[in-house]
């Protein structure tokens, strides 16, 4: 069995390990446009911190490690074609015209995702940044070395830590973002507005409610601003350069008019993550996802869901032996010592989705230093079912709170199934019991306050 991965990412990788796995006597081949493979785009943070070298910390894997598996890479390989009816792909390779041809038994597409960009005409590309790849990386980082003023567009994960860490390297940085609150994708008004308050501490400008509606280079230069940035309530915002944050969009192109495309135009898979083209598969950015509770089908564009898909790809390449358990929406971000993360649904948008359910709310703090815990669970009101947490702090334990809840919303546990688990005692704490058990009191509180 011949299988041909296009995308050397996470979810490439992932596939081509575990299909040699599974499948010892198949011939798998990687096909990759860029130089490098498995680049961790977590890790870029981290280098405008000035923390880490990311050449050297920004993979995991390489072409040599993986070779020595039994698995071919070709980098700098660019898909121009794929024909599913012939079952072949055709490409270039190192900055070559010159177009190849290759047939598969098997095809999985890991081609990832692109950023979105404004759709606004000018030549003000070279002042709009992206946060994507090693390139951009780079990129960022010479701008700090000579920008004042930056506006970062998009207050997701990915915008807020930017703006954080620009605001630390003593840029002057504003941050747009179109909710009336930060982070509205993964917590609730009342936990955004905390890190909200960290941020503006910190020197973040915030513009809330805001949308940019038109992007110039300014009829004054002399002013010193390289771009000014119009927005839908008449503000203006003028800077050296725009860092866009606003999500991203699936690479899809090569599958039009062939393959069945879902939300966002991602690429439609079942639970075995087989597409609509017999033998074609899709993993990562680039497909569609299944979210608990939710119906239907949605794009979730990150990396813990890319491992996922990756595997449970290849496990079915045959047949379909394995579904993939829907998403949880687990997510982690850093902000120097503090994490958030969040998993399952918030309470807004368990509410949008029809579920009545409520809110608590428990802090936990260390008893010989400043640390914290800082929890959100959200729950369904009539059987406690747990439905989603969010939670922040400078505790190292906070991303294990977050696995710990996706198994149980996994699993269809209520707050009650998690009071008496055997938890190890947590002795630094004030409250020894942590942070499920008080919790959970909450929930009792409220549920006896409401009878």
């Amino acid at each position: 069995m011949k299988v041909i991965i296009i995308g050397g990412s996470h979810a490439g990788i992932a596939c081509a390990r575990r299909t040699r796995e599974e499948f010892p006597d198949a011939q798998v081949i990687i096909y990759e446009k860029q130089e490098q493979i498995s680049f961790v785009s977590q890790s870029i943070p981290i280098y405008l911190m000035g923390k880490d070298d990311l050449l050297k910390n920004g993979g995991y894997a390489t072409v040599e490690s993986l070779n020595d598996e039994g698995i071919i890479v070709k980098t700098q390989t660019i898909i121009r074609k794929i024909d599913t009816a012939k079952k072949q792909i055709f490409f270039t390779q190192n900055k070559s015209n010159e177009v190849h041809s290759t047939s598969y038994d098997k095809l999985v597409l890991a081609v990832g995702s692109y950023p979105v960009l404004p759709n606004f005409s000018g030549s003000y590309r070279d002042k709009v940044y992206t946060v994507k790849n090693i390139a951009d990386a780079k990129n960022i980082a010479r701008l700090i070395e000579k920008a004042k003023k930056v506006i970062v567009v998009g207050a997701g994960f990915i915008g807020v830590e930017i703006s954080q860490i620009l605001a630390k390297r003593g840029l002057e940085v504003t941050l747009v973002q179109a909710h009336h609150y930060i982070l509205n994708k993964y917590l609730d008004e009342v936990p955004a507005r905390s890190i909200e308050r960290m941020l503006e501490k910190e020197g973040v400008t915030l513009s809330l409610s805001t949308y940019p509606t038109n992007i110039t280079e300014p009829n004054q230069p002399s002013l010193g601003s390289a771009i000014t940035l119009f927005t839908n309530n008449d503000k203006v915002f003028e800077a050296d350069a725009i860092i866009y944050s606003t999500g991203f969009q699936p690479n899809t192109f090569l599958l039009k008019g062939q393959a069945e495309l879902g939300e966002r135009g991602a690429i439609e898979v079942d639970e075995y993550m087989q597409t609509s083209v017999p033998d074609v598969f899709a993993i990562g950015d680039c497909a569609t996802s299944t979210v608990y509770r939710l119906k239907g089908t949605h794009y979730l564009p990150h990396a813990a869901e890319a491992l996922r898909q990756g595997e449970i790809a290849a496990i079915n390449l045959a047949k379909p032996v394995l579904k993939l358990r829907p998403s949880q929406n687990t997510y982690n971000m850093n902000l120097d010592e503090r994490s958030i993360c969040s998993v399952g649904m918030t309470k807004t948008s368990a509410e949008q989705n029809g579920y009545k359910c409520g809110i608590v709310n428990y802090r936990n703090t260390y008893l010989n230093s400043d640390k914290y815990i800082n929890a959100y669970m959200v729950y369904e009101k009539e059987t406690h079912q747990i439905l989603g947490l969010q939670i922040e702090g400078t505790s190292p334990e906070i991303p294990s709170y977050s696995d710990l809840i996706s198994l149980a919303i996994q699993y269809d546990l209520t707050a009650e199934d998690l009071e008496f688990s055997d938890f190890y005692f947590k002795h630094s704490y004030k409250n020894p019991g942590g942070i499920i058990r008080p919790l959970v009191k909450l929930i009792r509180k409220e549920d006896t306050q409401s009878h």
